[in-house]
C-alpha cells in the first residue's frame, strides 16, 4: 500500500499555494488563504490524508486529519468531568481518614505479632 502524502497550504509572494508533500511544484494557487484552505481540505478529504496549514511565517499553524483511523475510540466518555460532578471535600476527608486509621491499625497489629513470635 502506498503512503498517502499530506496536503500543505503555504504562503507565496503572490498569494497562497497548495502543495502535496514531496512535490516541488504547487498543485494550485489562490489569492487568499481561506480559498486555499477550502480547496486543500477537499483534496485531503478525498485522499484521506492530513491537511497542514502554514502561517505567513511558514511555520505550521494548524493540522487536520482526514485519514481513516483503523482503531477509532469506542466511546466518548468524559475523562475529566467538571467540578460539579466531583466528590465533595467532606467525603474525600472521610475516606482519607478511614484509610489512615486502617493503615495505623494494621501496622500496630503487624508489630505486635512480630514481637510475640
Amino acid at each position: 500500500m502506498s503512503k498517502r502524502r499530506n496536503v500543505h497550504v503555504v504562503p507565496r509572494n503572490d498569494g497562497w499555494v497548495i502543495r502535496m508533500e514531496g512535490n516541488s511544484r504547487a498543485t494550485s494557487m489562490h489569492k487568499t488563504q481561506r480559498d486555499a484552505v477550502e480547496s486543500a481540505r477537499a483534496i485531503a478529504r478525498n485522499q484521506q490524508t492530513e491537511l497542514i496549514i502554514h502561517g505567513r511565517d511558514g511555520r505550521i499553524r494548524e493540522r487536520d486529519s482526514y485519514e481513516s483511523d483503523p482503531m477509532p475510540p469506542r466511546n466518548r466518555e468524559v475523562l475529566f468531568p467538571d467540578a460539579s460532578a466531583s466528590t465533595s471535600n467532606k467525603a474525600i476527608k472521610e475516606a482519607v481518614t478511614a484509610v489512615v486509621r486502617e493503615s495505623k491499625g494494621s501496622s500496630k497489629n503487624g508489630s505486635r505479632s512480630a514481637s510475640r513470635g
